[in-house]
């Protein structure tokens, strides 16, 4: 087969970074250890001397900030005491108040966490030292400092206690905040309110979760008199000053404080290395591969007191729980987010109490939940992040003064490549750009709608919060019109247009209470056992292929099929059968900009060196510390490669292939990420479409896509368009009838809460809520054609 080789030119991805609204201060001048243990009070001094040896790096640089009341965003690395930091000089506050007897019973202090097993984490770690401080240090006159939770479990009884007896300090999640600051009951607890503690920003600030909070905070400061103490902490973040602008953006009409940015970029020792599963690797089959590293997994599992492996899918975590448990490891679980939660906190717990050796876990255990001491972490496949490699390691000596130690298998030669690009980008302190959502409509949609769920608003001083919020700053006050309309034509909202009001309209208090949130449901059956225990959940287009009597994995166990029904799947334990392994949609995440600039890198480096006949394994095994057998396997990939090619893809080179045969067929390689790829392999597409060429076959991975058509396309057209900027629209054109653009949509018609996922106490089916985003979609197509 013969093959034709193209490469063109194309502009670098443009910085999508803004100008900061704010100036944000950068704190430089870290504090001594007696004069922080001076500022401290008697209590909560002799309890922090007693407990520990001396203040962190973060700590003496951020704790001098929060004790003169500036906003504080706090990044430094996992395991460093971050956490503490942020809450020193609150509980030291609220000692003092205690001792002088003027700590009201009111609500001084919100901590948000992303994820609730993190919140019931930090409500025990905040538990305890308070405990000890009022046992052994407080005079017996002082007052109890409280600690509350409140989360999507905590039951009503709880919730009705918190109004009577509201704690000092509580623990929240994003939505849980957004309905209690528009609770009428809840609010005036809230007048008292002096910081505002956001963690793991990082996973936040670049998703529609992200977004929403913004405008809880921003509703929030319309809510109390005072201003707010936020203080932002994460181990992962970049570009910082746009963090803090996010941080208070809505605070700053009424706040002049400034914003301290602690920046502890100290890297912690790091003990990383790739694991090789075979000498022969480049020509072993993909699926022998991860068969290949099972014993790799186990050496290391046997070797260590409690090991986490990470897998990049809940499939692949299902996979290798069952082939480690074929391989006779003992004390192995799985954990992830279709497991029920239940089951989840169960091996959390069992993890903290050492009674595990090994939990696989595909991305729910990578933040910072208290599951005790982990000393080996396992990464099977890159991540594809910067940031969430960092996350993953860092969960192995977690605690301060620990060396994170990690082991790194690759799935793929391609995968072999992107690993080394990844190692190079943690040890030389590289970091992955978060990028922000802006302007959602589906997001503001919902939150416009609970704004009135107690009371109307004017329609101006609505818009005037909403853009009060940094992701709304520029929203331009006709979107905003358009999104109310909607609601009103949708019977979400009831609007005056004569009086500029608008206020709540049917179902919709209901509608929001049982909706509010961000994340897209899945779709998602539930699953049952006879005696009615929930063991986790399926995706519908695994489902869809399930009859009774089947047998599947979930959670490391197998299950029998019984019935199934609109929402459910009813099963009964089973064993002694070969299970099928249940996929979920949706967990293919694009490899970030930054780490496709790192393999870029290599690919550069490498192409350089063979140019000029030198040895690529000097490159990899001196400046890379590559061990000898990963380098001599990722040269001789890249040398075969750069044999046929003698051109590999750059920040400015894109590589096209035409291979002759009986259909026109294109390869494309990038190196850019799955979600460029997707992006220009559409734009081809479209190209070809518009010239009644159809696309026989498409298919998108990291580095690149292949395109099988009726007929050759014209390649050279593609530089013209993207240097001209006409991409995006034809790429729009192209998209509005595909089911990628019918996914998004019943996406945003969930969100915006047009189309509930559930209407009070009762599921919506995966087939409703289908059959009626696709009504929905017809509806307002007619409506832009005017038929």
């Amino acid at each position: 087969m013969d093959s034709v080789i193209t490469s063109f030119g194309c502009r670098p991805d443009a910085d999508l970074e803004k100008e900061s609204t704010m100036e944000p201060v950068y704190a430089t001048e870290p504090a001594e250890t007696q004069d922080l243990l001076d500022s401290l009070c008697p209590p909560v001094r002799n309890w922090f001397k007693d407990k520990f040896p001396d203040f962190t790096d973060p700590q003496k640089l951020a704790i001098p900030a929060l004790q003169r009341g500036d906003h504080l965003l706090l990044c430094s690395p996992t395991g460093s005491g971050k956490t503490l930091t942020a809450f020193l000089s609150i509980i030291d506050d609220l000692v003092r108040r205690s001792m002088e007897g003027t700590l009201e019973k009111a609500i001084h202090c919100v901590y948000i966490s992303p994820i609730k097993a993190l919140a019931n984490d930090i409500q025990r770690n905040l538990i305890d030292p308070l405990r000890e401080i009022k046992e052994t240090y407080l005079p017996n006159r002082a007052q109890d400092i409280v600690v509350g939770l409140r989360t999507g479990d905590t039951p009503q009884s709880e919730r009705q206690k918190m109004l009577r007896h509201p704690p000092h300090i509580l623990i929240t999640t994003p939505e849980s905040l957004a309905l209690a600051v528009g609770s009428k009951r809840f609010r005036p607890i809230l007048q008292n309110l002096r910081y505002m503690v956001v963690d793991e920003m990082h996973s936040m600030v670049p998703t529609k979760r992200g977004t929403h909070l913004a405008l809880t905070l921003a509703h929030l400061d319309h809510t109390i008199s005072k201003p707010v103490q936020r203080i932002g902490i994460s181990a992962t973040m970049e570009p910082l000053s746009t963090v803090a602008d996010f941080l208070v953006s809505s605070s700053s009409s009424i706040d002049t404080r400034p914003v301290q940015i602690a920046h502890v970029s100290g890297s912690r020792k790091l003990d990383l290395d790739i694991i090789l599963p075979a000498r022969d690797f480049n020509v072993r089959p993909l699926k022998e591969i991860l068969d290949l590293n099972i014993p790799h997994i186990r050496t290391l599992v046997e070797a260590h007191n409690t090991t986490l492996v990470f897998a990049n899918t809940r499939k692949m975590t299902e996979v290798i729980v069952q082939k480690l448990r074929v391989a006779g490891v003992q004390g192995v679980e799985g954990h992830h987010g279709s497991m029920d939660k239940k089951i989840r906190l169960d091996v959390e717990q069992r993890l903290k109490r050492g009674e595990l050796r090994c939990v696989v876990s595909s991305s729910s255990l990578e933040m910072g939940i208290d599951i005790g001491s982990v000393d080996m972490v396992v990464q099977v496949g890159s991540p594809g992040s910067i940031a969430t490699a960092l996350q993953r390691v860092g969960r192995a000596g977690h605690q301060v003064g620990g060396v994170p130690r990690a082991r790194m298998l690759p799935t793929s030669p391609h995968d072999l490549l992107e690993l080394v690009a990844l190692q190079n980008a943690i040890l030389t302190g590289r970091m992955d750009q978060l990028r922000f959502p802006e302007r959602c409509l589906d997001v503001v949609a919902q939150f416009l709608i609970g704004l009135v769920i107690q009371q109307e608003w004017d329609i101006d001083e609505a818009y005037e919060l909403v853009v009060s919020s940094w992701p709304y700053r520029e929203l331009a006050y006709d979107d905003f019109i358009e999104v109310l309309d909607m609601l009103h034509e949708e019977r979400r909202v009831w609007v005056d247009w004569e009086e500029n009001i608008y206020s709540k309209r049917g179902f919709s208090q209901m509608i929001y209470y049982t909706n509010i949130g961000t994340i897209s449901a899945d779709n998602n059956y539930l699953v049952f056992t006879q005696d009615g225990t929930l063991v986790g959940q399926l995706s519908s287009s695994f489902v869809q292929n399930l009859r009774g009597g089947d047998v599947f994995l979930l959670g490391g166990q197998t299950y029998r099929v019984h019935a199934i029904n609109s929402t459910r799947v009813n099963v009964s334990p089973v064993t002694g059968h070969r299970p099928t392994v249940p996929s979920w949609t949706g967990e293919a995440m694009s490899r970030t900009r930054e780490l496709s600039d790192a393999v870029l890198e290599v690919l550069d480096q490498v192409a350089r060196v063979v140019r000029i006949q030198k040895d690529p394994r000097q490159v990899f095994e001196q400046i890379y510390r590559l061990s000898s057998p990963v380098s001599n396997s990722l040269a001789e990939f890249l040398e075969e490669h750069l044999r046929e090619t003698f051109l590999v893809p750059t920040p400015h080179r894109i590589l096209v292939e035409e291979i002759e045969g009986s259909m026109p067929t294109y390869v494309v390689t990038t190196c850019r990420g799955r979600a460029f790829n997707m992006a220009l392999g559409n734009l081809f597409a479209a190209l070809a479409e518009a010239d009644e060429i159809k696309v026989v076959e498409a298919s998108f991975d990291e580095n690149g896509f292949l395109l099988k058509l009726t007929k050759e396309v014209n390649i050279g057209l593609v530089p013209g368009l993207l240097s001209e900027g006409n991409g995006r629209e034809i790429i729009r054109k192209f998209l509005i009838d595909s089911q990628l653009f019918q996914k998004r949509f019943r996406e945003v018609a969930s969100r915006s809460m047009i189309i509930p996922r559930r209407i009070g106490a009762d599921e919506v089916s995966p087939q409703q809520f289908q059959q009626k985003a696709e009504a929905l979609l017809r509806k307002h197509r007619q409506m832009d054609s005017g038929d």
